[in-house]
């Protein structure tokens, strides 16, 4: 997650609409969502309910391609697919207690999304017609691999192998069932 930046604030929020021109002329191109959740082969539930979303918004403008990494999302809605004129956010803090924070972004009245950690990263190479986003969303809560020789990697925390294509960077263990980060 080295490469991404977190938006805390609404400073910071306000700087990357801004910096980004307020996505006006752009479009999403791709949405990625995971539940980190699931049922697993045995029929039991792994029960890590969080919605994380990985979003590419391409733009006729400079910097013309960012990722948005949006975890454990509370909510998500899409109502058209059309280009922006313009988009507005808010980052507010739902409990002083523990500090847990929402972020929401609205492109137009097309697509809102809120959740409590929001990432970014610019992409100005992620434009086109074809996918970008083809492995497991990223996370900041993802544990250390090592990778092995001949397309395996090893699971920092509980030491599993398996094998996994080297080019993906996020993978799941497949023992502890946690998302995995090569690490060097």
């Amino acid at each position: 997650m080295e490469d991404y930046s977190e938006v805390t604030t609404q400073d910071e929020l306000d700087a990357l609409i801004d910096s980004f021109g307020d996505f006006h002329d752009s479009m999403t191109k791709e949405i990625h969502m995971i539940n980190r959740g699931g049922v697993l082969a045995d029929h039991t539930m792994l029960m890590k309910h969080q919605i994380d979303a990985q979003i590419i918004i391409q733009s006729q403008w400079q910097p013309y391609a960012i990722e948005l990494l949006f975890c454990d999302v509370l909510q998500f809605s899409i109502d058209d697919a059309l280009d922006y004129v313009s988009t507005t956010g808010s980052v507010k803090q739902e409990s002083i207690a523990n500090e847990t924070l929402r972020v929401e972004l609205k492109f137009d009245t097309a697509v809102k999304i809120s959740a409590r950690r929001l990432f970014f990263r610019v992409q100005p190479d992620y434009l086109g017609i074809g996918a970008r986003l083809r492995s497991e969303v990223p996370s900041p809560t993802a544990i250390g691999a090592k990778l092995l020789e001949g397309g395996w990697r090893q699971c920092l925390d509980c030491t599993e192998t398996w094998e996994d294509d080297p080019q993906a960077t996020y993978s799941v263990c497949p023992k502890c069932l946690v998302l995995t980060e090569l690490r060097d």
